[in-house]
């Protein structure tokens, strides 16, 4: 079991292993009993309880082996907390059979989250017939062909064939736990899932081509545990915030939702509230972006949505916001995201003509988190703006919109919104010079301002009059809106020089999380979400299984969309051409082999983000 140990930590799993079949230690010439270990079920159940129930996790994932799998379903059937975080159990050669005394609870665990591995004569991924006994999908992993390979036991052969499966079985079974699939359902994406695993875990990521829809496992913010072998173990945050989740393939259309209302509209198509009918997380409410694809192949955006899948697919962050499923038919694209109830910043500010320091500085602390997670990731976000920032329910803020970031640390093209230009990023154009991260913290200092004094520092009417303002003008800092902490903060962030700007030296964040403006911050805290916002937004719980969803409660979750959007038609409209042909040629040709959500300005915005390089010359002069 020792490569699944690597591979565990390795991934960022904390790992507690179980050793059942010893119950004694040799000192000398005398055997002492090892304590809570004179029976294997003994054992197991003192591990649990002393190591796995005292982990700060939410949920646990266990291999087990052999005997270990009858050990494993042991301690399903008697640890209440077990089964409350469980999330899955892979078995191997499992000893385990289903009683006619066990509860519907543990049959329903085992039918749902877990999968036994065995050595078959039929190829690797096939599902198994003859399973009714174990109550879970049984896989084949086939069988070894080298002579050295034959002569191993089935349970060594086997734990060695399926490692790669039973990991990407964990990747793809993570945070599924809320709301569970129907049970043929969930055997179908295992199968699926185990036959693209056999090809490697890499495969899978890498062979886009092979599929039409593409799901993420739900998100969860507490710490995780995981199992390999008969052991469990809780996941650090920032292994967790930097680990890939796990792209699976499923079936899916725009008909497995219900269309409640429009909540945006960008210059490629709408945004839809949409909860989902059935299977996993049906009843759950989501924010559905349609794209229509020739708008984003005649607007010549190809290269932006498949950056920004890349990006959303690795990205895992509180303050991000995440993809969840992602579908296409020929002429359009379904991105399917969280839904944020609380809008975004920029409706907020508007209602209230500028927070107080207080509740910027709760915001600024949140986003710093979320922009160096991203900067750690080589990724340039190049877009921050208030309309880009959500608030969910409890009044958290993510960042949203990754059309225009960019996946490596220079860049050249002029991107961006007008008034959070940084003034390398204009200069760049006239010298064709590149740009960095550093381009993200102007930015940020930009936002932050905005947010106490109710403006952008560098507005003006006339945008050539603007770009001149970033270039050389310094921003007041009134005193009655800005404390002399938040002045000196600002005034180190908006600094023309890219190379003095806070933020930008070699302790990157570290050196805004530092600043005195945010004394007081306890940053593991408001990373795993435990500050009280300054600010809940008025919603009201729409997640749920009922067929319909109350005019009351709908209405409670769009207050904060603006009400242009919120009279369109509800329909996903049909496109009336593709790109001028509806011929197959046509309809092949704008298939998106791997393709990604889109940024536009879809929530109140005011401002667009895309420029061509024509736009900044006109305005720079050439």
């Amino acid at each position: 079991m020792l490569p699944y140990l690597h591979t565990a930590l390795s991934k960022g799993y904390g790992v507690v292993v179980m050793n059942p079949s010893t119950n004694t230690v040799s000192v000398g010439s005398e055997k002492i009993p090892i304590p809570y270990s004179s029976t294997p079920e003994l054992h197991v159940r003192h591990v649990w309880e002393t190591y796995g129930a005292r982990a700060s996790c939410s949920q646990v994932y266990i291999a087990a082996y052999g005997r270990g799998g009858s050990l494993t379903k042991h301690l399903v059937c008697t640890q209440p907390l077990l089964r409350s975080k469980l999330a899955a159990i892979a078995f191997i050669e499992s000893s385990h059979r289903v009683e006619t005394d066990d509860t519907q609870e543990v049959r329903g665990l085992l039918g749902t989250r877990a999968i036994n591995w065995q050595r078959s004569k039929e190829s690797p991924g096939t599902q198994l017939q003859d399973c009714t006994q174990l109550g879970c999908l049984s896989l084949s992993a086939g069988e070894p062909t080298s002579p050295a390979e034959q002569k191993s036991s089935n349970t060594a052969w086997t734990i060695a064939a399926s490692m790669d499966t039973v990991f990407a079985f964990f990747d793809s079974a993570r945070g599924s736990m809320p709301d569970e699939p129907a049970e043929d359902e969930l055997m179908d994406e295992m199968s699926r899932l185990s036959q693209y695993a056999y090809a490697g875990a890499a495969a899978m990521s890498s062979a886009p081509h092979q599929r039409e829809h593409l799901e993420d496992a739900e998100f969860h913010e507490e710490e995780e545990a995981a199992g390999a072998g008969n052991h469990m173990g809780s996941r650090s945050n920032s292994a967790r915030s930097s680990r890939r989740s796990m792209v699976i393939s499923t079936s899916m259309s725009v008909n497995d939702f219900d269309l409640l209302s429009v909540v945006g509209k960008g210059a490629y198509g709408k945004v839809f509230l949409a909860k989902k009918k059935h299977g996993r997380n049906a009843g759950r409410v989501y924010a559905m972006k349609v794209l229509r694809k020739q708008d984003v192949f005649k607007k010549k955006q190809v290269e932006h949505t498949k950056s920004e899948q890349r990006i959303l697919k690795h990205v895992e962050h509180p303050f991000v916001v995440r993809l969840r499923y992602a579908f296409q038919n020929h002429q359009k694209l379904y991105l399917v995201m969280d839904y944020y109830s609380g809008g975004s910043l920029f409706v907020h500010l508007r209602k209230e003509k500028r927070f107080t320091e207080q509740r910027a500085c709760f915001y600024a602390a949140e986003l710093v988190l979320s922009l160096a997670h991203l900067h750690n990731m080589h990724i340039m976000y190049r877009d921050l703006k208030l309309e880009n920032i959500l608030m969910d329910s409890e009044g958290h803020v993510a960042i949203t919109d990754f059309g225009l970031s960019k996946e490596d640390d220079e860049g050249s093209t002029f991107v961006g919104t007008p008034e959070y230009l940084a003034p390398e990023l204009l200069c760049s154009q006239r010298t064709a010079t590149s740009y960095g991260n550093t381009i993200d913290w102007w930015s940020y200092g930009v936002l932050v301002y905005e947010m106490i004094q109710g403006h952008t520092p560098f507005w003006d009417k006339n945008r050539r009059q603007m770009f001149q303002n970033i270039l050389s003008k310094e921003p007041t800092y009134p005193t009655e809106h800005f404390s002399p902490t938040a002045t000196d903060f600002l005034q180190r962030l908006l600094v023309k020089n890219p190379r003095q700007r806070l933020g930008c030296g070699t302790d990157g964040a570290l050196e805004i999380m530092g600043h005195p403006w945010f004394e007081g911050v306890d940053w593991d805290a408001l990373l795993n979400r435990r500050v009280d916002p300054p600010f809940k937004p008025v919603t009201k719980d729409i997640h749920g299984n009922r067929a319909r969803t109350s005019s009351a409660a709908l209405n409670a979750n769009l207050q904060y969309v603006p009400n242009i959007f919120k009279q369109q038609e509800v329909a996903d409209s049909p496109v009336v051409s593709v790109l001028g042909s509806s011929t197959g040629s046509g309809i092949m040709a704008m298939h998106f082999d791997d393709f990604s959500y889109m940024g536009s300005d879809i929530i109140g915005s005011r401002r667009t983000s895309v420029f061509r390089d024509s736009d900044i010359k006109m305005e720079l002069g050439e």
